[in-house]
């Protein structure tokens, strides 16, 4: 195993830095799913209305989107995994005060701040992530993004169950963001060492990058950095596809089952939970067909069978076959982001980080809009046009995979 510049890394050494950056994935998810079971005990304590609680939800986003931004520049300088760890001890250290919140406004506050602290870690660990798969030289994204479904089912596990059991919020939220801290002193102890490579391609020769050499003037440089980023604005319009196929699903399923297909309550349930399950069980086989197929492929295939997923749900005349479907979209969705983290790191003439935040700020403007524009369809001309929403987004998304490969035409 070798670093960007070939000098050989000691095994254990980039084993260590996987188990690292795999912890970090499953301890934001951990911390980010497993209040939302506890959000009626919030909302009845703090006496909200449905409305007020919305708008304190809201700020997380909205603090993700203010901070994602900065987050290239603080990998530039201090390297992924040291703002991975800070934004995770952050968030370890945020998450108890959502049961100390007297206020709706304080509640809002804190929701900020928590939001800010996701945005920075998302982006930092998978630039992280993507510099340990370099040092494997086989893919592994698609694993890291699995430990983070994992970890996003065992917190909401959690949440229900200390719910379920009357334990006190703030103890289970404190229990939770010590795990959190744990991730977050891991990653920090396991890191790779050294900075970040500027560019995961390895500067590979005739790209911007290539401005280092000599005879290339500053200008030439500045122009090539700007072309590149126009070019990886692509990769985030693909994002925000991307993020329309998996949000409607996931935030859909259960209402179209229910008021739709008129399925009961728990037959309804089941939609989300097999297309959740299909996601888990793909992302830890993604990384295996990618080697063998390469990135472009697997999205576009994966993009291409969840628009299928979607067609079945539409059309299929049982409950049954319409939860298959649902399996199925999963399936398909679940490679998608990873294969643009993996686009947007390894981008000739873009910095890793930088590249990974600009995904990671445009697909958190898409999930921002996408739920209350598909209620707005839903609304207005029935769920199922929702659904039809969702499975246009992901097909346009693989027919245009093909420009996940850098220098594809435009």
């Amino acid at each position: 195993m070798q670093d960007a510049t070939g000098v050989p890394r000691p095994v254990h050494r980039v084993r260590a830095a996987r188990v690292a950056v795999g912890m970090l994935f499953f301890v934001n998810a951990l911390a980010l799913t497993t209040v939302l079971p506890r959000l009626p005990q919030i909302k009845a304590d703090l006496g909200l209305t449905n409305t007020a609680l919305g708008l304190a939800l809201a700020a997380a986003p909205v603090g993700s989107l203010v901070a994602v931004p900065m987050t290239g520049r603080l990998i530039a300088r201090f390297g992924s995994a040291a703002v991975a760890a800070v934004a995770g001890t952050a968030l370890g250290l945020g998450l108890p005060l959502l049961a100390l919140a007297p206020s709706g406004i304080a509640l809002a506050a804190t929701y900020l701040a928590l939001g800010a602290a996701d945005g920075v870690m998302d982006a930092a660990m998978n630039a992280h992530g993507l510099r340990v798969q370099q040092q494997y030289g086989r893919s592994l994204i698609n694993g890291m993004h699995g430990l983070w479904s994992v970890g996003a089912a065992a917190g909401a596990a959690t949440g229900t169950a200390a719910a379920a059991f009357g334990v006190p919020l703030g103890l289970h939220l404190g229990v939770v963001g010590l795990l959190t801290l744990g991730g977050a002193a891991a990653a920090a102890v396991g890191r790779l060492p050294g900075p970040d490579p500027a560019d995961l391609t390895a500067h590979s020769a005739g790209g911007p990058m290539a401005g280092r050499s000599e005879g290339v003037g500053a200008g030439q440089r500045a122009r090539g950095v700007r072309t590149a980023m126009r070019a990886l604005l692509w990769v985030g319009v693909l994002s925000v596809l991307a993020g329309i196929g998996e949000d409607v699903a996931g935030t859909w399923s259960t209402v179209y089952l229910a008021d739709g297909r008129g399925a009961a309550p728990g037959i309804a349930g089941l939609g989300y939970t097999c297309f959740a399950a299909a996601m888990v069980l793909s992302r830890f086989a993604a990384d295996r067909v990618t080697d063998r197929l390469g990135v472009v492929a697997v999205a576009r295939a994966g993009g291409l069978l969840a628009m299928l997923g979607y067609a079945l749900v539409l059309v299929s005349p049982t409950v049954g076959l319409a939860v298959a479907g649902f399996a199925v979209i999963g399936l398909g969705v679940a490679p998608a982001f990873p294969a643009l983290f993996h686009a947007a790191g390894h981008w000739p003439g873009v910095r890793s980080g930088d590249g990974v935040t600009v995904v990671s700020w445009v697909a958190r403007m898409g999930f921002l809009v996408t739920p209350p524009l598909v209620g707005l369809v839903a609304d207005t001309a029935g769920i199922a046009a929702g659904l039809v929403l969702g499975g246009a987004a992901v097909g346009t998304y693989g027919m245009l995979a093909g420009r996940l490969r850098p220098g594809a035409r435009r």
